[in-house]
């Protein structure tokens, strides 16, 4: 049984997570201008911002840990947090996704434009959705929000095989933006990872909510059937 202070506990858990979360929706917000204005400035602010995202792991694993130590919860709060040092670990990757995508900004600012914005746009805007939606999933959970989300997954991972197509035939005809052209597609591959983390997160709303195992898998929304493994 928890005490009312422990339930306080947890909430204040819930709202600090949160904070991380939205910090991380920023810092998407400010990676998206670094690239696709060439923003030097907004580059160099997530790259300082690594360190905040690491300091948030390290105390929300501090509590997290204390928390495991001192309560016994049931039920969904115990689901929530035996889950939240994955959340955590999830959002910390996040971040990392984008402060390298940021450091690859501060070179490819330094060179010529070789294109491809406009897809980036794209591939910006459906990532800024999907993390958007994962977050607000682990406020207020829906399965099928989750299942629109993962189908969304298949956007993105169709606009990565057509740029890196694209760009390797680009490559082979124009040797000289080789460099930058590989440049370019590993933002694009960042992007596409932090896609499928953001799915991570759905799959933690999820059976944080109803207590079952969901995975995106091929962009399917599915229960896990573990007597199949």
């Amino acid at each position: 049984m928890i005490s009312k202070v422990g339930f306080e506990r947890i909430a204040l858990l819930r709202s600090d997570i949160l904070k991380m979360a939205r910090y991380i929706q920023n810092i998407c917000n400010k990676s998206s201008v670094a690239m696709l204005e060439r923003n030097e400035h907004q580059a160099r602010d997530v790259l300082y911002s690594d360190s905040v995202i690491d300091h948030y792991q390290i105390e929300l694993q501090k509590t997290i840990i204390s928390l495991t130590g001192i309560l016994t919860p049931t039920g969904k709060d115990l689901r929530f947090l035996t889950m939240t040092m994955s959340i955590v670990n999830t959002l910390e990757r996040i971040g990392d996704k984008f402060v390298s995508i940021c450091e690859l900004a501060m070179v490819l600012i330094k060179k010529p434009p070789i294109g491809y914005y406009e897809k980036l746009r794209t591939m910006f805007d459906g990532v800024s959705l999907m993390l958007k939606g994962s977050i607000d999933n682990l406020v207020d959970p829906s399965l099928l929000e989750a299942e629109r989300l993962c189908r969304n997954d298949s956007n993105i991972d169709s606009l990565l095989e057509g740029v890196r197509s694209d760009l390797l035939s680009n490559m082979e005809q124009s040797p000289s933006i080789t460099s930058r052209a590989v440049d370019l597609l590993r933002v694009f591959c960042y992007l596409e990872e932090i896609a499928d983390l953001c799915t991570e997160l759905m799959e933690a709303a999820v059976y944080i909510d109803i207590g079952k195992h969901y995975r995106c898998i091929n962009d399917i929304f599915q229960p896990v059937d573990f007597k199949a493994y």
